[in-house]
């Protein structure tokens, strides 16, 4: 038993510092390590036999494959920022949307992206203020945004409905765009301007290619049924109706938007990278640990929201330690409930929003020109009034 524990703690190691460097190489390392130590060589052949057949995970691989793909299209054609410049709704809600609307596609350095239109509209404000709201506005859309990887890698690791759980965490949503507000997007003075006339006709097509996926998916998912392990079929036919709708506004070639798109995205790492995370999942729960951390009764507060922190903070990311937490916590306690979820995914989110390892923050700070020590003392403050709710509801309800 002290050699599975050993190669336990080795795994998350290799896992939590490497995710700073290769976080695909990392998951299939700590993969490795885990089963050397855990299962016979033909099991952990097995279990990667298991992975890359399983109809449901790789319904899931192609799906999260897709998305970026979509953002690509949407950037290189110009349609993304079609969206930004005839949304009218004035200064502040422009600052909060302009980040939220580009992180409804996870499109790598989106951060740098939208920072320029930020730059423009909050013309005044100090470098942090600027970063801390194109951090926060673009992250905290992961609460509720069905087709985001975080939100969706959680759930399945928690055995918990992606719909469930949106519509639970869709009033802490809401105050985090409170929190967002009050310490951020107050701070700004004055109105937009613009360089032309609003172009409703630019606006509407990109913002369809948007929304299509998630509303696609809650129609199919709550609309027809279907066995339980092959529920991401759903989500890849909604994630292709988005892309073929992206590929239809392209107005230039498309063989060299789709080109450009797929050179710049690499939607193959994406892939690849969604693949190692379950091999892992598969490895942990073949290994026996899951019966061992049970066995040690770890207080769930401490579990969910102290160590959840901590490896959102280390890794720099949401479904590593997501995937890495929520087998424990069912080992320990049986099954999630909405509050108990809710409370991990605000202590991961927390770590994972101040991380120095999180590229947008390093972007962000970098383009303008913030300190990083302000951008803490900004952040801090909104964290803990979340982590805190979070685990006060957990404690009383969950």
């Amino acid at each position: 038993m002290t050699l599975q524990w050993i190669g336990f703690l080795v795994a998350i190691v290799v896992i939590v510092i490497g995710a700073n460097y290769n976080l695909t190489l990392a998951l299939f390392s700590g993969s490795i390590i885990l089963g050397l130590f855990t299962l016979p060589p033909l099991e952990i052949l097995n279990q990667f036999y298991v992975t890359i057949t399983t109809a449901n995970t790789i319904f899931l691989i192609f799906a999260l494959g897709m998305i970026p793909m979509i953002g690509g299209i949407l950037k290189v054609s110009g349609r993304l920022e079609d969206i930004i410049n005839n949304l009218r709704i004035g200064k502040r809600p422009f600052l909060g949307a302009t980040p939220a609307f580009i992180g409804l596609l996870p499109i790598p350095g989106g951060a740098l992206f939208s920072a320029p239109l930020i730059d423009k509209a909050g013309e005044g404000l100090a470098g942090h203020i600027k970063a801390g709201i194109n951090v926060w506005f673009r992250h905290v859309i992961y609460f509720i945004y069905p087709i985001s990887y975080a939100i969706i890698v959680a759930a399945d690791a928690a055995k918990l409905s992606v719909f469930r759980i949106i519509a639970f965490q869709t009033p802490f949503f809401i105050f985090t765009i409170a929190l967002g507000y009050f310490f951020l997007l107050r701070k700004d003075k004055g109105k937009m301007k613009y360089d032309s006339d609003i172009d409703i006709n630019s606006l509407i097509p990109p913002m369809a290619v948007l929304l299509t996926a998630p509303v696609v998916w809650a129609v199919l998912s709550y609309g027809v049924g279907i066995a339980e392990h092959l529920e991401n079929v759903f989500v890849m036919i909604a994630v292709s109706l988005s892309l073929i709708l992206a590929i239809i506004l392209i107005e230039d070639s498309k063989k060299d938007t789709l080109k450009e798109a797929a050179e710049e995205m690499k939607p193959w790492n994406f892939m690849i990278l969604v693949f190692a995370l379950y091999f892992f999942i598969n490895i942990f729960h073949s290994s026996g640990i899951e019966g061992m951390i049970a066995a040690l009764k770890v207080p769930g507060p401490v579990l969910l929201v102290v160590i959840g922190f901590l490896l959102g903070f280390g890794t720099g990311r949401i479904i590593v330690p997501a995937s890495i937490l929520a087998p424990i916590y069912i080992a320990t306690a049986g099954s999630f409930s909405l509050w108990a979820f809710q409370a991990m995914y605000v202590s991961i989110f927390a770590g994972y929003i101040v991380t120095p390892v999180h590229p947008c923050i390093s972007i962000s700070l970098e383009y303008f020109d913030g300190n990083m020590s302000k951008f803490l003392k900004l952040m801090v403050p909104m964290l803990a009034i979340s982590v805190g709710t979070a685990a006060i509801l957990y404690l009383l309800f969950g």
